[in-house]
């Protein structure tokens, strides 16, 4: 399972473990199904900024590859 489909689980189990609270009156369980929801939250977050990175990263490689080869041509 990927880190992004992590995030996606934690937060639907977090939204079942918290409806299954409030129905049966386990402020425990809901309390459970809440923070498993924002750990959800975080961890798409935390990937989101992993990409954006990665991505920037790629980005900044390229541009110094392409300098590179253009010092090489002349």
């Amino acid at each position: 399972m990927t880190d992004e489909n992590n995030g996606t689980f934690d937060k639907i189990k977090g939204s079942v473990n918290e409806t299954v609270g409030k129905v049966t009156g386990d402020k425990e369980q809901e309390g459970k199904g809440k923070g498993q929801q924002a750990r959800g939250e975080v961890e798409e977050k935390v990937n989101d900024t992993k990409k954006a990175f990665n991505d920037a990263k790629e980005d900044v490689k390229g541009r110094l590859d392409g300098f590179a080869n253009n010092d090489e041509d002349k």
